[in-house]
């Protein structure tokens, strides 16, 4: 089932899950590049997590790839043309990537060398993938690497304590981010490397709230890079007890040092809840979160953005044009009886992810038959995406030109030296200018 609906910025929403209404899924994770899209989630229908593709920027998607020998926290990336996709599977990190849109899959590797991890979570840049995750053979954040897209890999510490870890990248860094938690404070811990291999010491991004970890324990933060140096976290804040603002904290200088937290949202008195933001090329950030404001269990998805590096923010706008009842989060039990049954769990995190032309968002929400569905919008990133997208789906027999980065270019720009990426029907080629 495919539906369409358009809220206020406008975003256009699109139901990705294609399994039962009466069955329940989440915890998702998805990216769409040039014409690839990729979702996963945790589905009560594989058992496992399930896996959708797209080849059309996310319009429409495939049936489910159901895999039940994985346990959960999927992580969807793309590169070029190729999905990748990290996941727990025994609890240890597994790895596998798809160069047909995910109709096929390569053979499964355990890149933590270890059976007892938790929370891995993907970067990239060109042909180098680092993930973070919490190792718990060895104890620590920990990160595994990889130099050629995947093929093989190795690994690194990257700090002796912390958990429920990110990872993020910008132009120049890789940067791991990691839970610190104290009787006041969940703190955000940031560490960097050039290569996923060799981390500096870490810093402190910023206080979360300290009753994020009970009820219903999600992630509650994540972050995005942009340009060099210049990365921002998007966060859970404290604002009473049960009671939580999102807050964007930035540094400029590859997380050495942190700006004051900004307030994102122009609401004084919603919960606002798991957060999750994407940079677009341009170096707008986008942040996504839910939000009660219409009232006591009446939840819709809402956004902001910032053209100025999360100094300031847009008035927030609904994303859905519907509410959904979300949960009750003094009845879903603590960190250590999460009720994963009777609807209750959201799960960790939703998604966001931004290219030249539009910003994309993956969440789950309890809309239909009170259970949790898989969803995606998209909204035009600004007037540079909206003209560019209008020149290119109104030339579909022409070549469109784009930047490793997303950024679409004129055929002109393509002769000076580079890597670029050519679209041109369904199909996409890499050219190599030296």
């Amino acid at each position: 089932m495919v539906l369409f609906l358009m809220a206020d910025y406008p975003f256009t929403v699109v139901r990705v899950d294609n399994r039962p209404d009466n069955t329940s899924h989440m915890e998702v994770s998805g990216a769409v590049m040039y014409r690839t899209g990729g979702v996963g989630w945790i589905s009560d229908v594989s058992g496992g997590n399930d896996y959708e593709a797209s080849s059309d920027s996310g319009r429409t998607w495939s049936s489910p790839y159901g895999v039940g020998s994985e346990c959960c926290d999927p992580v969807i990336r793309i590169t070029d043309t190729v999905v990748h996709r990290i996941y727990l599977g025994g609890y240890e990190t597994g790895y596998a990537k798809s160069y047909d849109f995910g109709a096929s899959w390569t053979s499964p590797q355990n890149i933590s060398s270890c059976t007892s991890t938790d929370h891995p979570w993907l970067a990239y840049r060109n042909d180098t993938l680092v993930v973070i995750y919490a190792d718990f053979c060895s104890y620590g954040v920990k990160s595994a690497y990889s130099y050629d897209g995947g093929d093989t890999w190795n690994r690194a510490s990257v700090y002796s304590s912390g958990g429920v870890p990110l990872a993020a990248q910008d132009d120049s860094l890789f940067y791991a981010l990691w839970w610190s938690s104290s009787s006041s404070c969940i703190y955000i811990n940031v560490a960097s490397s050039p290569n996923g291999q060799t981390w500096s010491s870490p810093s402190t991004a910023a206080c979360m709230s300290d009753d994020i970890a009970p009820n219903p324990y999600p992630v509650g933060y994540e972050a995005a890079g942009w340009g060099r140096g210049n990365i921002a976290v998007a966060y859970m804040a404290d604002a009473g007890y049960y009671d939580w603002d999102i807050e964007v904290v930035t540094s400029n200088d590859g997380g050495n040092t942190w700006n004051s937290p900004v307030k994102v949202s122009d609401q004084t008195s919603a919960n606002e809840y798991m957060p999750a933001i994407a940079a677009d090329p341009y170096g707008n950030l986008h942040v996504f979160w839910y939000d009660d404001r219409a009232g006591s269990g009446q939840w819709a998805l809402y956004y902001s953005v910032s053209t100025d590096g999360g100094t300031t923010w847009s008035p927030s706008v609904r994303v859905t044009d519907y509410y959904f009842p979300f949960v009750d989060r003094s009845g879903c039990g603590g960190v250590s009886n999460v009720d994963y049954t009777n609807d209750c769990w959201p799960g960790h995190y939703i998604d966001a992810w931004a290219d030249s032309n539009y910003v994309y968002v993956f969440w789950s929400d309890n809309s239909i038959s009170g259970k949790w569905h898989i969803f995606m919008a998209y909204a035009p990133v600004g007037p540079t995406g909206t003209e560019e997208q209008v020149r290119s789906e109104t030339s579909e027999g022409e070549p469109v030109f784009y930047t490793v980065d997303g950024r679409r270019i004129s055929g002109e720009d393509v002769r000076s030296s580079g890597v670029y990426f050519v679209v041109s029907g369904n199909k996409v080629k890499k050219v190599i200018r030296r």
